[in-house]
């Protein structure tokens, strides 16, 4: 006997469930974003919440519905022909990710790095401490972008600036982080150093290629951000980069995440089911598969007999008592018993009178039914068929007196009913 080992309700939450785990696993890749390790929650990424992080700068570019990206891979084909790039801050052992980009965009902005922050350890995406990163560490950028004659320093809050294209004068903290540069024009600065500085290249995709150089993070971090102008600052500046190409309102504004170790991975498509979060849906379904072979296969050992139903109905107790009758080969008792029975009962039924003597009384018995039957108009004798049930002879005759005295006490009882 062929049967599944499973129900059709476990069989269908097994498909609803693989369903829903392949969907969610979906809708992670999608619209989860590229994963973000711990160590990179605190760090000045578009990521990172924390009060050195971009992700206030980035929201704020979304919300104002300007194209803004991030960029874990191909950079230079997001970026584009039309779009600036911005590679905020990079990190001290990624330059050769990311160095090979100034020649090859026409717009960049380069945000110079200043703080190193100190994860909290009761809430791991903000900062406990905050520490200035070494000076050299923020010039290495800077020279690769500008050479080696350019520097950083670390000085008081700026005065008014004798240059400012941008039109927005930001708000900076005490200790202000500049530049200076012979081979940078100043956007933003005065008589101590540059907060924007501008580097030409020439020849690039049809025209001068241009990077500019923010010197201190600060106008553009979460905790700087929300400070007196400085958004207005930092939207007008992507405006401004923007501007070459006549405004463009689709030319994208692309974070450059590899600068702070973000990469995508190129292993091989026939890797990625056993990625998270594609291995739960690849997991799901090996398992559903076995179930599914399984499913189809016959049950585990012998097939186990079914029970005998047991039917107390008097169909089933007639049938019973039959067979075990035939088996025994008493026919003849039986049938002679059978009219016995019936000749007793159409007696009681017509309430016939009581006779003392046994054998007497039988005979006298069996005379008052004939008579009954005669005044009834009965077409059969009672002591007749007694006569020919009596006389033996084959079964089959036994049978034809039982069939007449089933008829007999039919007719004598219909027309008493009659009557």
């Amino acid at each position: 006997m062929k049967e599944s080992p499973f129900s059709s309700r476990a069989v269908i939450l097994l498909i609803a469930c693989a369903t829903a785990l392949a969907a969610v696993s979906v809708l992670l890749r999608v619209y989860g974003g590229e994963p973000v390790s711990a160590e990179r929650k605190t760090a000045p990424n578009t990521y990172s919440i924390s009060a050195i992080g971009h992700a206030g700068f980035y929201d704020l570019l979304r919300r104002t519905d300007r194209p803004v990206l991030r960029s874990t891979g191909n950079v230079l084909s997001t970026v584009g022909t039309r779009g600036v790039l911005i590679i905020a801050e990079p990190g001290p052992d990624t330059a050769d990710v990311w160095r090979f980009r100034l020649m090859e965009l026409p717009r960049l902005l380069l945000v110079l790095p200043k703080w190193k922050g100190t994860p909290d350890k009761n809430r791991p995406s903000w900062i406990s401490e905050v520490e200035p990163v070494p000076l050299y560490a923020a010039r290495q950028p800077l020279v690769i972008a500008a050479g080696g004659e350019s520097s950083v320093f670390r000085g008081e809050q700026a005065g008014q600036w004798a240059v400012n294209s941008i039109g927005i004068d930001p708000t900076l903290p005490e200790a202000v982080q500049l530049i200076r540069s012979e081979e940078m024009t100043p956007i933003v600065g005065g008589e101590d150093g540059m907060l924007l500085g501008e580097i030409k290249l020439k020849g690039r995709h049809g025209a001068d290629g241009i990077i500019w150089v923010l010197s201190d993070p600060d106008v553009l971090s979460n905790h700087g951000i929300v400070k007196g102008d400085n958004g207005a600052f930092m939207l007008a500046v992507i405006d401004a980069l923007r501007s070459w190409n006549n405004g463009d309102p689709n030319a994208p504004i692309v974070f450059d995440e590899t600068a702070h170790g973000f990469l995508e991975s190129r292993s091989s498509p026939v890797a990625l089911p056993f990625r998270f979060p594609f291995v739960f849906v690849t997991a799901l379904a090996f398992a559903a598969a076995a179930l599914l072979v399984l499913s189809g296969m016959r049950r585990f050992g012998a097939a186990v007999a079914p029970k005998p139903v047991l039917d107390f109905g008097k169909a089933n107790l007639i049938g019973n008592s039959a067979r075990l009758l035939d088996y025994s080969g008493h026919h003849a008792a039986v049938l002679e018993r059978y009219i016995g029975m019936t000749l007793s009962s159409t007696a009681g039924a017509l309430r016939a009178p009581r006779f003392d003597d046994a054998e007497a009384g039988n005979a006298a018995l069996i005379a008052w039914l004939d008579q009954v039957g005669r005044s009834r108009g009965v077409s059969m004798s009672c002591a007749d068929i007694l006569r020919a049930a009596n006389a033996g002879g084959p079964l089959s005759r036994l049978f034809e007196c039982a069939k007449k005295i089933y008829d007999w006490k039919q007719e004598i009882l219909k027309e008493k009913r009659n009557s």
